[in-house]
């Protein structure tokens, strides 16, 4: 399965004009005309529907589920590519982060990235196409953020929402 998803996601870095080779753990060094990127493919392995699902009843349409094992940032790839399977719709989707944005939105700070620790991040896409860092939220911050009032979620425009880098290539592409 990890190999398919691979053999997708180096269809579609053809498909956007690149060239690429693999390196080792799921990086990649892509090349155009007129640059280099870094980026890492990660892929999320599948989630437990007794953990990771909302715990108020949100409907939630996919989870990524990821988990980063060496030291992240400082080091890292360009771009992160996490790639996960929206079995609603058997698509599927990815978040396309720069390496300095997903520091900046975790928080984290260089010195903190030189640990031995694995990383575990939790995505949820929910029907509207909006996507969340939903790692270790809580019920009653299921109910504060993700809930989608009349103005929509609490959780629109703050660090917790990725919406803006699912599918978008025009990162890569910049």
């Amino acid at each position: 399965m990890i190999k398919s998803f691979r053999k997708i996601f180096e269809e579609k870095i053809l498909e956007l004009g690149f060239s690429f080779s693999f390196q080792n753990e799921g990086f990649y060094v892509l090349y155009d005309k007129n640059r280099f990127l870094t980026v890492q493919l990660l892929i999320s392995e599948p989630p437990d529907s007794l953990i990771h699902v909302s715990k108020i009843g949100i409907d939630i349409q996919a989870i990524g589920l990821f988990k980063i094992n060496q030291p992240l940032f400082d080091q890292g790839p360009d771009f992160y590519a996490f790639m996960f399977q929206n079995s609603y719709n058997q698509r599927i989707e990815y978040l396309i982060i720069p390496n300095d944005e997903l520091m900046r939105r975790l928080n984290l700070r260089i010195f903190e990235t030189k640990r031995k620790k694995s990383l575990r991040l939790v995505f949820w896409l929910l029907p509207d196409n909006s996507i969340y860092h939903t790692t270790g939220i809580s019920v009653e911050g299921e109910w504060y953020f993700l809930s989608k009032g009349v103005n929509g979620r609490m959780a629109d425009k703050t660090d917790l929402d990725y919406t803006s880098f699912l599918n978008n290539w025009c990162w890569l592409i910049l």
